[in-house]
């Protein structure tokens, strides 16, 4: 990666060099909340970046660019790097993982495991009264308790509002031994972990939302043009084949404009 450069002008430079391929830069807004973002006809960097990931962002998202020129579809790996199978995909997504931490989803991991051992120990708990507990099962004794009672929506949500006639109740979890005074201690600990298990499936959707956005064509081209810009011997190391394949479309000026590009942030190729 370049290091002496004024940064401030790389990513002047870089912005000419791709407005004059008719891209509207913009990098005075928010960037749809991201870091940046291409859109045909349209790149945006999130004014809240400091110039060094400013020209990060700017070459990801002119990688996207490349990319569109390639395949409007931004699907294909196989106009890439010639072509698309495992080896490719495993070394595209360690490069990424190298270029964005966040790909690992370590935070999310965590928390999911430390719900997981939660939901473990309170189904234990329960189990000491009700040794059939089972969490596949309907808990059918909670079930005969809460009948008639407002209770019973505690086990869906952990917040709600119950109305009736003209007066209305809002009800949660984490409130539930003050509304409901005379609740056993087991079905207290059935609602925390009815409610650990909404978070954990909620925090597995966004992993697997995430997953499956770092492991698109698009992303994975990307991370990979930031790799070689980051650091090139490191890129080389994780993805072998890739790199070979893209060296030897890149010297055939495969890749509209990214010579250039590469010029501009000191990348010899």
């Amino acid at each position: 990666m370049v290091g002496t450069r004024n940064k401030t002008l790389i990513k002047d430079e870089l912005i000419r060099y791709i407005s004059s391929f008719g891209l509207d830069v913009k990098t005075f807004t928010k960037a749809r909340g991201n870091r940046g973002f291409f859109k045909e006809g349209r790149i945006d960097v999130s004014k809240t970046l400091d110039d060094t990931s400013a020209v990060k962002t700017l070459v990801h998202e002119f990688a996207h660019y490349v990319h569109y020129n390639l395949d409007k579809k931004l699907k294909d790996l196989t106009i890439l790097f010639g072509e698309d199978n495992e080896v490719i995909r495993d070394e595209l997504l360690a490069v990424t993982m190298y270029v964005d931490e966040n790909a690992l989803c370590k935070k999310l991991t965590a928390e999911r495991e430390k719900l997981k051992t939660g939901i473990k120990a309170l189904a234990d708990n329960i189990k000491m009264t009700y040794p059939k507990f089972s969490l596949s099962e309907r808990f059918k004794e909670f079930r005969s308790y809460s009948r008639w009672s407002d209770l019973r929506y505690l086990e869906k949500y952990d917040r709600v509002k119950v109305q009736s006639w003209n007066t209305s109740k809002v009800y949660s979890v984490s409130a539930v031994r003050a509304d409901f005074p005379d609740i056993p201690e087991v079905f207290v600990d059935y609602l925390k972990l009815k409610s650990k298990q909404r978070k954990r499936a909620k925090i597995s959707r966004r992993i697997n939302k995430l997953s499956k956005y770092y492991n698109e064509p698009c992303e994975l081209f990307a991370r990979f043009v930031e790799g070689v810009y980051l650091d090139i011997e490191k890129t080389k190391e994780l993805a072998p084949t890739c790199y070979e394949k893209f060296v030897e479309l890149y010297n055939k000026n495969h890749y509209p404009g990214l010579r250039e590009v590469f010029s501009i942030i000191r990348i010899i190729i």
